[in-house]
């Protein structure tokens, strides 16, 4: 049973948590006022009461993002960049792998999420989508699994990319114990309500020597001090949590993992956003309206301080690799 998070941390079970914002489903405009709320000892930020998920599917659109075909021009490119980098490429002669590593180098971020490779690997990525990010994944070699509760997204990974995807929440699906080399979870974790419990499943499906990825909006940034309420990764109501580097840290701890690898990443968007929220938000439409006619400019605008933001742990969003603690993978 989980403890009233009014009354009770999630994480550290400190009574000390508090009330901080009243927010609204800015993202879709859906009906109702969220309260958010924080321990004051880890940090922890807490959706309470939560919808019921009778209520909450009303703020999840089940819309379908078209996947590019791996023929396309940035699927090439993204596959040379898991050669040059990730371990994915044939051997050539070293004149050949130096020059493509010099074009590929600048290049190498947008793969970040990709796993290293592993021979006849097993990979499942829990709340897929459309599973673009499968196919790819799939085109490399692996075994690809899904997990996405949305049915017209699921259908469409099944039918247009012939993928296996599962349908619902993750302790539905019953697989196999250590059946996975890597499970990964890229912005899921913040929606599931129980995060210890679906850590926990994925502990016990994942092979000894496995990792989970996953990535989540960081709480700690500086958008979120400055924009509370109306930052773009607040996301009301379909965030439950919103995590720290400490607070997803003590999470995975508690679920037997220990955090191998960790990295932020910023996205111009997200202030972009986040800043036409707040000016609809004070009643200066005009301005927002103007804006909205140059945000493509306004992100490139905010993707100026990209590096230094990266450089100080600035990153909107916090990715991390995990694997399982020594005591937890000899058990």
């Amino acid at each position: 049973m989980q403890a009233d998070r009014s009354s009770c941390c999630y994480l550290c079970n400190s009574r000390d948590v508090r009330e901080l914002w009243h927010a609204t489903d800015k993202k879709f405009r859906g009906p109702g006022k969220f309260t958010y709320w924080r321990c004051s000892r880890c940090g922890l930020l807490v959706l309470h009461p939560r919808p019921t998920d009778e209520a909450l599917s009303q703020y999840y659109p089940d819309y379908v993002t078209p996947v590019q075909p791996s023929s396309s021009f940035r699927q090439r490119l993204k596959r040379m960049v898991a050669e040059d980098w990730y371990g994915y490429g044939a051997d050539r002669a070293a004149f050949i792998g130096l020059l493509r590593k010099a074009v590929t180098f600048p290049l190498r971020r947008l793969l970040h999420q990709v796993p290293r490779k592993r021979q006849g690997g097993r990979v499942l990525d829990i709340g897929c989508g459309s599973g673009g990010y499968l196919a790819f994944l799939a085109n490399l070699g692996w075994t690809s699994y899904g997990v996405e509760p949305g049915p017209n997204s699921r259908g469409y990974a099944q039918r247009e990319l012939g993928l296996t995807v599962h349908q619902g929440q993750l302790a539905a699906c019953n697989f196999p114990d250590q059946w996975f080399d890597v499970v990964t979870m890229w912005h899921t974790i913040e929606h599931v309500p129980d995060p210890l419990s679906v850590l926990r499943e994925i502990r016990r499906i994942l092979k000894p020597d496995g990792a989970v990825m996953l990535s989540t909006p960081n709480i700690d940034c500086a958008d979120a001090v400055f924009f509370q309420d109306c930052w773009y990764a607040l996301d009301a109501p379909r965030h439950c949590f919103l995590f720290s580097s400490r607070t997803i840290r003590l999470l995975l701890e508690q679920s037997g993992f220990t955090i191998s690898r960790l990295w932020y990443q910023y996205h111009p968007t997200v202030p972009a956003r986040s800043l036409l929220y707040w000016l609809e938000e004070g009643g200066m439409t005009r301005t927002r309206n103007t804006l909205v006619r140059w945000s493509r400019s306004l992100e490139l605008g905010m993707a100026i301080s990209t590096p230094l933001r990266r450089l100080l742990g600035q990153g909107d969003t916090i990715y991390l690799e995990a694997r399982m603690s020594p005591s937890e993978a000899g058990a």
